[in-house]
């Protein structure tokens, strides 16, 4: 297939931050549920999904809109200070600059589409200076007006702001549930971003991934020569 355009996940693909995710959901369900929550859980529940369906999971019931944007909140807070305690690692992953480099040098399409809120969405823009590499205002994030991963509308969406067909994109992603969407979405070529041995287990069991990578350094970028 002939690659048109890229769409990149963000948490987990882009930036190394699925650990500071799971801890702050962690804290936040013991402080404000008091709750724990089963590892068997997580991936299906929390891991990926948005912030909608992860609150309703734990507060078993129907959230409304103001509900669920009051503790998310709450929840970002734990997260965003999680990610500035452990400064080392608050940088995008090894080989990320240099491919943004390459695509955004190439006028390639790219987008992200992330399970993030806005106020996350604006603090990693921030943060790496996102805008340096894509039109922030086509990123596709969480505004609660469609359903979450793995649903595929977010993809679709995505593909459709950058102009390609869903079929002449690659995306690379983390999450099984991410993985699922891309996959749902007729994506062309899904690429999964494993950072560990039991991401890399996950990613295998997944329908419609072609390639497995550790970081963007063994991405090969010579297919979006071609």
């Amino acid at each position: 297939m002939k690659i048109k355009g890229i769409i990149f996940d963000f948490n987990g693909t882009l930036l190394f931050d699925s650990d500071k995710h799971e801890k702050a959901w962690r804290i936040f369900a013991r402080e404000f549920c008091n709750k724990e929550i089963p590892d068997e859980e997580f991936e299906k529940n929390i891991h990926g999904v948005v912030n909608k369906k992860a609150l309703e999971y734990l507060y078993e019931k129907t959230l409304s809109t103001e509900e669920v944007l009051s503790l998310e909140q709450e929840k970002e807070k734990i997260y965003r200070r999680l990610v500035m305690e452990d400064t080392p690692n608050f940088r995008l992953i090894p080989g990320a600059a240099e491919l943004l480099d390459y695509i955004s040098s190439e006028n390639i399409p790219h987008t992200i589409a992330t399970a993030s809120e806005i106020i996350n969405l604006e603090f990693y823009i921030k943060s790496f200076s996102l805008e340096k590499w894509f039109d922030t205002k086509k990123i596709i994030y969480n505004d609660n007006t469609f359903p979450g991963k793995p649903d595929p509308a977010i993809y679709i969406k995505a593909a459709e702001t950058i102009g390609v067909h869903p079929e002449n994109c690659l995306v690379f992603e983390d999450s099984k549930a991410g993985l699922t969407a891309a996959y749902k979405a007729g994506i062309g070529k899904i690429i999964a971003v494993a950072s560990t041995f039991e991401e890399r287990e996950k990613a295998e069991k997944v329908s419609g991934v072609s390639e497995i990578i550790n970081n963007f350094y063994d991405f090969d970028m010579s297919i979006l020569k071609n």
